[in-house]
């Protein structure tokens, strides 16, 4: 009696993994949202609920890597810290440019006005703690999209990846209905469209870097040093032509980073 060989990484076996973890995480999603969504608890407790959520992806990740022992924790996570102040130096600087950018035109044409400096001020103060406080939340959504998803699937290519992780991204995203209050369909549409760019800029840090930490600390700059540039500096309202620039700049930016030249696979190390 022979020991088993490793099971070969055949192109059907990817696509049956990948669909178990997408379905998995939703599942797990959309039942942990059950209380949230038909509102059986108070609305405070959606933020005890929320950070929940954040952790169905791992979940899922760690289900699918259980049952299939790919490799390592480290090398199929992508957890390996090695050059990656770097790339999180460029995610965290990205996004801040893109929002400043942002704040920058809608000022100077007057769509936003400044809010007061003192207001300003404090905001200032909140911008590491809620920086470090979300990048923390963030470890569970990118540890499965940016973590086993990317090592499981880089044979599909960058920009195949990204679109099918994005959309399926939305679709996890959809319990936020819940939350977001009574809103026109056409700003929700615009919510969720707002979504899919992030995928590409994600998904290429961790492509270049080799590591799910840049995707990290970026979901967490996301979720913070963008919103004190375009909510706290300027009183913003919801308009458009902004949103869209946003877009174009987030996938403009995605490109750039996975140019041509650059463009290589790092695999975990």
């Amino acid at each position: 009696m022979t020991a088993s060989s490793p099971r070969p990484r055949t192109s059907r076996s990817i696509t049956a993994d990948v669909t178990w973890f997408f379905a998995i995480a939703i599942l797990l999603c959309f039942a942990l949202s059950v209380p949230m969504v038909f509102r059986l608890v108070p609305e405070d407790v959606n933020n005890l609920i929320t950070p929940l959520l954040q952790l169905t992806p791992l979940l899922a990740a760690i289900i699918m890597w259980i049952a299939r022992r790919p490799g390592t924790f480290r090398q199929t996570f992508a957890t390996g810290w090695r050059g990656t102040p770097r790339w999180i130096g460029i995610g965290i600087g990205i996004i801040a440019a893109i929002a400043a950018t942002q704040t920058a035109i809608a000022l100077s044409t007057g769509i936003w006005q400044l809010n007061p400096l003192e207001q300003i001020a404090a905001a200032t103060i909140w911008v590491i703690p809620v920086l470090l406080m979300q990048s923390i939340f963030a470890i569970g959504e990118e540890f499965g999209w940016r973590g086993w998803l990317v090592t499981r699937a880089a044979s599909w290519g960058f920009w195949p990846l990204a679109l099918v992780s994005g959309l399926v991204w939305i679709v996890w995203h959809l319990p936020v209905l819940a939350v977001i209050g009574d809103r026109p369909v056409w700003d929700i549409v615009i919510y969720f469209a707002g979504m899919l760019p992030w995928a590409p800029l994600l998904l290429a840090l961790r492509w270049r870097s080799g590591s799910v930490w840049p995707a990290v600390l970026t979901h967490g700059a996301i979720n913070s040093i963008r919103v004190y540039l375009l909510q706290s500096v300027p009183n913003a309202t919801d308009h458009l032509l902004i949103e869209v620039i946003g877009w174009v700049l987030t996938l403009a930016a995605a490109a750039w980073l996975m140019r041509p030249s650059k463009a290589q696979f790092v695999q975990a190390g």
